[in-house]
């Protein structure tokens, strides 16, 4: 009987360590980039990283601004390497 009853608490505690991780992982795809909008429909961050801007009201904005500065806020997908970032809000940046 003690024994079932380990079984059981180890798999509970399994499942809440994975319930608290996902979630980690969900939060992880907001972030906030400044970079330089080009004529690609891209935002070329300060570090050299590449983002396409996802096609939305806030995207379609952004991709009008190229050559000028940005700082954007929204959610990151990676997909085959490519990283696409689905704006939210964005501001210009003055240099």
């Amino acid at each position: 009987m003690k024994r079932k009853r380990g079984f059981v608490l180890a798999g509970l505690c399994l499942m809440v360590i994975v319930a608290l991780t996902s979630g980690v992982a969900l939060a992880k795809g907001a972030m906030t980039i400044t970079g330089t909008v080009n004529d690609d429909y891209q935002i070329v961050a300060d570090d050299g990283q590449v983002y396409e801007v996802g096609q939305n009201e806030k995207g379609d904005e952004v991709v009008d601004l190229a050559g000028k500065r940005v700082k954007a806020t929204g959610t990151v997908e990676e997909s085959e390497g490519q990283k696409t970032i689905n704006i939210t809000s964005y501001e210009v940046v003055e240099e």
